[in-house]
């Protein structure tokens, strides 16, 4: 494809909405498969993975599936921040010898 995109910092929202300006300057790509690749091409290796393997029948079904994804991994990295924060908060109490039960 004639440009290059990552998601990189970008929300998935930020990511979908340049992709789909960039692909409204490409008139070249038809097929759904080739937008498919190329919307892929950009993100990390562990949606790529899930999305290829759902085996998406068109654009719209592979970004919906990339939301998903994304939202999934934005809470799993909440929650990790979470549990961090208790479990600190166990160790110290623990030193200072308060019984946690």
């Amino acid at each position: 494809m004639f440009f290059e995109l990552k998601l990189c910092n970008m929300t998935m929202q930020e990511y979908e909405k340049n992709f789909l300006e960039l692909l409204r300057y490409v008139n070249l790509i038809k097929e759904e498969k080739v937008k498919i690749q190329h919307f892929l091409s950009g993100l990390p290796t562990y949606y790529k993975d899930n999305i290829y393997y759902d085996e998406p029948k068109n654009l719209e079904e592979a970004i919906r599936k990339a939301h998903y994804l994304y939202e999934q991994s934005k809470r799993r990295v909440d929650m990790r921040e979470s549990w961090k924060g208790k479990v600190k908060d166990n160790k110290i109490r623990g030193r200072r010898g308060i019984n946690l039960l």
